[in-house]
Protein backbone atom coordinates (compact mmCIF):
# COMPACT_ATOMS: atom_id res chain seq x y z
CA UNK A 1 0.00 0.00 0.00
CA UNK A 2 1.70 3.66 -0.77
CA UNK A 3 1.83 6.30 1.56
CA UNK A 4 -0.85 8.36 -0.07
CA UNK A 5 -3.50 5.30 0.50
CA UNK A 6 -2.65 4.69 3.74
CA UNK A 7 -2.81 8.64 4.54
CA UNK A 8 -6.50 8.47 2.97
CA UNK A 9 -7.42 5.44 5.12
CA UNK A 10 -5.96 6.95 8.34
CA UNK A 11 -7.80 10.42 7.45
CA UNK A 12 -11.42 8.72 6.90
CA UNK A 13 -10.85 6.53 10.34
CA UNK A 14 -10.52 9.76 11.88
CA UNK A 15 -13.61 10.85 10.15
CA UNK A 16 -15.82 8.12 11.37
CA UNK A 17 -13.97 8.52 15.22
CA UNK A 18 -15.27 12.69 15.15
CA UNK A 19 -18.60 11.37 13.84
CA UNK A 20 -19.00 8.55 16.71
CA UNK A 21 -18.08 10.82 19.67
CA UNK A 22 -20.51 13.64 18.42
CA UNK A 23 -23.86 11.32 18.95
CA UNK A 24 -25.02 11.34 22.52
CA UNK A 25 -24.99 8.52 24.53
CA UNK A 26 -28.31 8.95 26.18
CA UNK A 27 -30.28 8.37 22.68
CA UNK A 28 -30.03 4.83 20.76
CA UNK A 29 -27.12 4.19 18.68
CA UNK A 30 -28.56 5.71 15.61
CA UNK A 31 -27.03 4.47 11.91
CA UNK A 32 -25.28 6.50 9.57
CA UNK A 33 -26.91 7.98 6.60
CA UNK A 34 -27.04 5.98 3.75
CA UNK A 35 -25.36 8.53 1.68
CA UNK A 36 -22.83 8.68 4.09
CA UNK A 37 -22.41 4.90 4.83
CA UNK A 38 -22.56 4.87 1.27
CA UNK A 39 -19.48 7.33 0.59
CA UNK A 40 -17.61 5.43 3.08
CA UNK A 41 -17.77 2.34 1.51
CA UNK A 42 -16.59 3.70 -2.13
CA UNK A 43 -13.90 5.63 -0.54
CA UNK A 44 -12.73 2.45 1.48
CA UNK A 45 -12.97 0.60 -2.09
CA UNK A 46 -11.25 3.09 -4.31
CA UNK A 47 -7.85 2.61 -1.24
CA UNK A 48 -8.16 -1.06 -1.46
CA UNK A 49 -9.08 -1.61 -4.94
CA UNK A 50 -5.57 -1.70 -6.82
CA UNK A 51 -5.85 0.54 -10.41
CA UNK A 52 -6.44 -1.34 -13.49
CA UNK A 53 -4.87 -0.10 -16.24
CA UNK A 54 -6.82 -1.91 -19.33
CA UNK A 55 -10.70 -2.73 -19.11
CA UNK A 56 -11.90 -5.92 -20.55
CA UNK A 57 -15.00 -5.26 -22.63
CA UNK A 58 -16.74 -8.87 -23.37
CA UNK A 59 -18.79 -8.89 -25.95
CA UNK A 60 -21.67 -11.38 -26.61
CA UNK A 61 -24.90 -11.35 -28.98
CA UNK A 62 -27.40 -9.04 -28.09
CA UNK A 63 -30.15 -10.77 -26.03
CA UNK A 64 -32.98 -10.69 -28.31
CA UNK A 65 -36.50 -12.05 -28.10
CA UNK A 66 -36.20 -14.87 -31.09
CA UNK A 67 -40.60 -15.60 -31.79
CA UNK A 68 -41.00 -19.53 -31.76
CA UNK A 69 -40.94 -20.53 -35.40
CA UNK A 70 -44.51 -22.65 -36.30
CA UNK A 71 -43.75 -24.83 -38.94
CA UNK A 72 -46.81 -26.06 -40.52
CA UNK A 73 -47.33 -29.25 -42.30
CA UNK A 74 -49.47 -29.56 -45.40
CA UNK A 75 -50.68 -32.66 -46.46
CA UNK A 76 -51.24 -33.36 -50.14
CA UNK A 77 -54.49 -34.24 -51.14
CA UNK A 78 -54.75 -36.19 -54.15
CA UNK A 79 -57.93 -35.37 -56.41
CA UNK A 80 -59.38 -37.67 -58.79
CA UNK A 81 -60.72 -36.17 -62.35
CA UNK A 82 -64.31 -36.72 -62.72
CA UNK A 83 -65.27 -38.60 -65.93
CA UNK A 84 -68.29 -38.16 -67.92
CA UNK A 85 -69.33 -39.99 -71.15
CA UNK A 86 -67.25 -38.32 -74.02
CA UNK A 87 -70.62 -37.48 -76.21
CA UNK A 88 -71.17 -35.94 -79.70
CA UNK A 89 -73.98 -33.62 -80.71
CA UNK A 90 -74.42 -33.42 -84.31
CA UNK A 91 -74.88 -28.92 -85.36
CA UNK A 92 -75.53 -29.35 -88.96
CA UNK A 93 -77.33 -32.08 -91.37
CA UNK A 94 -74.10 -34.02 -92.24
CA UNK A 95 -73.44 -38.09 -92.96
CA UNK A 96 -72.24 -40.87 -91.25
CA UNK A 97 -69.73 -43.07 -93.21
CA UNK A 98 -67.55 -46.61 -92.84
CA UNK A 99 -64.79 -45.09 -92.87
CA UNK A 100 -62.75 -41.20 -92.19
CA UNK A 101 -63.22 -39.46 -95.63
CA UNK A 102 -65.43 -38.83 -98.43
CA UNK A 103 -64.43 -41.91 -99.91
CA UNK A 104 -65.81 -44.08 -97.70
CA UNK A 105 -69.43 -44.77 -98.10
CA UNK A 106 -72.65 -43.57 -96.67
CA UNK A 107 -74.25 -45.34 -93.72
CA UNK A 108 -76.62 -42.75 -92.92
CA UNK A 109 -77.23 -38.82 -92.78
CA UNK A 110 -77.96 -37.49 -89.19
CA UNK A 111 -80.03 -34.71 -88.51
CA UNK A 112 -79.14 -31.36 -86.08
CA UNK A 113 -79.42 -32.14 -82.39
CA UNK A 114 -78.66 -35.64 -82.52
CA UNK A 115 -76.43 -36.89 -79.70
CA UNK A 116 -74.64 -40.16 -80.02
CA UNK A 117 -71.48 -41.52 -78.09
CA UNK A 118 -67.90 -41.43 -79.00
CA UNK A 119 -65.93 -44.29 -79.10
CA UNK A 120 -62.96 -43.01 -80.94
CA UNK A 121 -60.96 -40.53 -83.01
CA UNK A 122 -59.40 -40.02 -86.39
CA UNK A 123 -57.44 -36.44 -85.58
CA UNK A 124 -55.30 -36.59 -89.25
CA UNK A 125 -59.09 -35.97 -91.17
CA UNK A 126 -60.73 -34.58 -87.94
CA UNK A 127 -63.11 -37.30 -87.85
CA UNK A 128 -65.09 -38.75 -84.70
CA UNK A 129 -66.35 -42.72 -84.65
CA UNK A 130 -69.85 -42.94 -82.60
CA UNK A 131 -71.87 -45.39 -81.71
CA UNK A 132 -74.29 -46.04 -84.28
CA UNK A 133 -77.90 -47.76 -83.86
CA UNK A 134 -78.44 -47.05 -87.85
CA UNK A 135 -75.19 -48.76 -88.82
CA UNK A 136 -74.88 -52.17 -89.45
CA UNK A 137 -72.07 -52.78 -87.89
CA UNK A 138 -73.29 -50.44 -84.87
CA UNK A 139 -70.53 -47.87 -85.76
CA UNK A 140 -69.65 -44.86 -88.18
CA UNK A 141 -67.56 -42.00 -88.76
CA UNK A 142 -68.78 -38.16 -88.50
CA UNK A 143 -66.79 -35.06 -89.73
CA UNK A 144 -65.79 -32.93 -86.65
CA UNK A 145 -66.80 -29.37 -88.22
CA UNK A 146 -70.33 -30.32 -87.89
CA UNK A 147 -70.05 -31.31 -84.40
CA UNK A 148 -69.73 -30.99 -80.59
CA UNK A 149 -68.26 -32.49 -78.34
CA UNK A 150 -68.79 -33.20 -74.19
CA UNK A 151 -67.74 -34.91 -72.03
CA UNK A 152 -64.08 -36.64 -71.27
CA UNK A 153 -63.93 -36.75 -75.04
CA UNK A 154 -59.98 -36.33 -74.06
CA UNK A 155 -59.95 -39.99 -72.93
CA UNK A 156 -60.97 -41.55 -75.63
CA UNK A 157 -58.36 -43.61 -78.27
CA UNK A 158 -57.10 -42.50 -81.91
CA UNK A 159 -58.62 -45.36 -84.24
CA UNK A 160 -56.97 -46.74 -87.26
CA UNK A 161 -59.53 -46.22 -90.01
CA UNK A 162 -60.57 -49.65 -92.14
CA UNK A 163 -59.60 -49.39 -95.48
CA UNK A 164 -61.30 -47.94 -98.43
CA UNK A 165 -63.32 -50.05 -100.91
CA UNK A 166 -62.05 -50.14 -104.18
CA UNK A 167 -64.53 -48.12 -106.13
CA UNK A 168 -65.42 -49.28 -109.70
CA UNK A 169 -65.57 -47.32 -112.56
CA UNK A 170 -68.94 -45.59 -113.21
CA UNK A 171 -71.27 -46.08 -115.86
CA UNK A 172 -70.86 -44.45 -119.40
CA UNK A 173 -73.84 -41.94 -119.55
CA UNK A 174 -75.60 -41.82 -123.00
CA UNK A 175 -77.17 -38.65 -125.13
CA UNK A 176 -80.87 -38.25 -125.22
CA UNK A 177 -80.53 -35.25 -127.30
CA UNK A 178 -78.25 -32.84 -128.93
CA UNK A 179 -80.76 -29.82 -130.36
CA UNK A 180 -78.65 -27.17 -132.19
CA UNK A 181 -79.26 -23.76 -134.65
CA UNK A 182 -77.15 -22.44 -137.02
CA UNK A 183 -77.16 -18.46 -137.28
CA UNK A 184 -74.95 -16.16 -139.64
CA UNK A 185 -73.09 -13.59 -137.73
CA UNK A 186 -72.11 -11.57 -141.16
CA UNK A 187 -68.67 -13.14 -141.28
CA UNK A 188 -69.30 -16.67 -140.43
CA UNK A 189 -71.81 -18.84 -138.56
CA UNK A 190 -72.35 -19.33 -135.03
CA UNK A 191 -73.51 -22.68 -133.99
CA UNK A 192 -75.62 -23.06 -130.38
CA UNK A 193 -75.41 -26.56 -129.16
CA UNK A 194 -77.76 -28.02 -126.23
CA UNK A 195 -76.16 -31.45 -125.20
CA UNK A 196 -78.44 -33.68 -123.09
CA UNK A 197 -77.59 -37.39 -121.70
CA UNK A 198 -79.14 -40.12 -119.08
CA UNK A 199 -76.95 -40.49 -115.58
CA UNK A 200 -76.77 -43.82 -115.47
CA UNK A 201 -74.39 -43.66 -112.77
CA UNK A 202 -74.29 -43.35 -108.90
CA UNK A 203 -70.20 -43.30 -108.43
CA UNK A 204 -69.24 -40.70 -110.39
CA UNK A 205 -66.69 -37.89 -109.48
CA UNK A 206 -68.15 -35.41 -112.18
CA UNK A 207 -68.89 -35.08 -116.09
CA UNK A 208 -65.81 -33.76 -118.97
CA UNK A 209 -67.84 -32.54 -122.21
CA UNK A 210 -65.48 -33.30 -125.27
CA UNK A 211 -65.67 -31.09 -128.63
CA UNK A 212 -63.55 -32.43 -131.09
CA UNK A 213 -61.51 -34.09 -128.65
CA UNK A 214 -60.89 -31.19 -127.01
CA UNK A 215 -61.92 -30.56 -123.56
CA UNK A 216 -64.88 -28.13 -123.22
CA UNK A 217 -66.27 -28.52 -119.82
CA UNK A 218 -65.78 -30.39 -116.54
CA UNK A 219 -69.22 -30.64 -114.41
CA UNK A 220 -69.74 -31.82 -111.25
CA UNK A 221 -71.31 -35.04 -110.31
CA UNK A 222 -75.49 -35.78 -111.47
CA UNK A 223 -75.22 -33.54 -114.19
CA UNK A 224 -77.00 -34.43 -117.33
CA UNK A 225 -77.14 -31.14 -119.81
CA UNK A 226 -74.61 -28.73 -120.72
CA UNK A 227 -74.80 -25.77 -123.74
CA UNK A 228 -72.13 -24.76 -125.89
CA UNK A 229 -71.01 -22.07 -128.69
CA UNK A 230 -68.98 -22.06 -131.61
CA UNK A 231 -68.12 -20.32 -134.55
CA UNK A 232 -67.86 -22.73 -137.81
CA UNK A 233 -67.56 -22.01 -141.90
CA UNK A 234 -70.17 -23.33 -143.79
CA UNK A 235 -69.96 -27.09 -143.86
CA UNK A 236 -68.03 -27.16 -140.93
CA UNK A 237 -69.31 -29.82 -138.27
CA UNK A 238 -68.13 -30.29 -135.15
CA UNK A 239 -68.13 -33.66 -132.42
CA UNK A 240 -69.18 -34.27 -128.98
CA UNK A 241 -68.78 -36.72 -126.86
CA UNK A 242 -69.85 -36.95 -122.64
CA UNK A 243 -67.83 -38.81 -120.42
CA UNK A 244 -68.24 -40.08 -116.76
CA UNK A 245 -65.04 -40.56 -114.58
CA UNK A 246 -64.04 -41.20 -110.47
CA UNK A 247 -60.94 -42.37 -109.65
CA UNK A 248 -61.15 -46.10 -110.32
CA UNK A 249 -61.72 -44.83 -114.24
CA UNK A 250 -63.65 -43.35 -116.87
CA UNK A 251 -66.86 -44.40 -119.27
CA UNK A 252 -67.85 -42.12 -122.32
CA UNK A 253 -71.04 -41.94 -124.66
CA UNK A 254 -70.63 -42.20 -128.39
CA UNK A 255 -69.52 -39.76 -129.77
CA UNK A 256 -71.95 -37.40 -132.31
CA UNK A 257 -71.25 -34.60 -134.75
CA UNK A 258 -73.04 -31.54 -136.03
CA UNK A 259 -73.21 -29.04 -139.30
CA UNK A 260 -74.27 -26.38 -140.30
CA UNK A 261 -75.46 -26.08 -143.98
Amino acid sequence: MTQNRRSLLAGTILILAILACNVPFTNPPQQDAPEIQTAAAQTLQVILTPSISASATVQGPPLTNTPAVTTTQTSATTRTPTYSVPMLTVREQTNCRTGPGQDYEIVFTYLPNKKLVILGRYDIENYWLVKSDESPTGQCWLWGEYVEVTGSYWVVSSVTPPPTATKPPPNAPTFQSWDFLCTFNGINTDLNVTLKWSDKSNNETGYRVFRDGGLVADLPADSTSHADKIAVNAGQSASYRVEAYNPTGTASTSTISISCP
